[in-house]
């Protein structure tokens, strides 16, 4: 072989063997970290079960295989803080969600998907007794409330009790009672109790 030839080919030869050495360095020495498939994880919320309106604030556990912080988003009538503490805001139903995103080393876990029930509390509607002498005007009749939640008032009310005289019975078995009735709201249940009206003679 011509001595041209020659140092061609081994000029050629030493090219390539550079190319691959540096193909080989920069594959192994950079790449090792990013040609790694990251590793799944998996997410776990603790059973929560349905609340009544009122009811204290509760911190909602989760936690992902991966330890990574897990988040939790909430949404209708209830609020979420970082700490993971719900607090009620009304009756119906909560939605909740509970998301990682992953980072260098782990995919983003699959979320999880939460109902959380609110029924409405109790409230107790009292007309209270009353005393009148008989052929007098009736008094002003009134109403007392038993069981508001979270700092409400009669003014949270859609709409407030009424009451009503209704007289049972006959002779010495008649009785006169104020009955109430008619209150309205998103967040309470009503509880009815009638009072007595007193006719005393004159």
């Amino acid at each position: 072989m011509p001595k041209k030839q020659f140092k061609d080919l081994m000029e050629k030869t030493k090219m390539r063997l550079v190319a691959v050495s540096f193909f080989i360095c920069f594959f192994c020495g950079f790449s090792s970290f990013e040609i790694q498939a990251k590793e799944s994880q998996t997410i776990a919320v603790e059973k929560i079960t349905s609340k009544v309106y009122g009811s204290k604030p509760f911190k909602i556990s989760a936690l992902a295989s991966s330890k990574l912080p897990v988040s939790i988003l909430a949404s209708g009538p209830a609020v979420i803080d970082q700490a993971g503490f719900l607090t009620i805001k009304g009756a119906g139903l909560v939605r909740l969600i509970a998301i990682q995103n992953g980072n260098n080393q782990f995919l983003a876990a699959k979320p999880i998907l939460l109902t959380l029930e609110v029924t409405k509390a109790e409230l107790t509607v009292i007309a209270e007794d009353k005393t009148m002498i008989k052929g007098e005007n009736t008094p002003e009749l009134t109403i007392e409330y038993k069981g508001f939640a979270d700092g409400d008032s009669v003014k949270s009310l859609k709409k407030p009790a009424s009451a009503k005289i209704i007289e049972t019975g006959k002779g010495f078995l008649k009785k006169t009672r104020i009955v109430p009735s008619g209150a309205e709201s998103t967040n309470y249940t009503f509880k009815y109790l009638t009072g007595v009206l007193k006719v005393n003679s004159k």
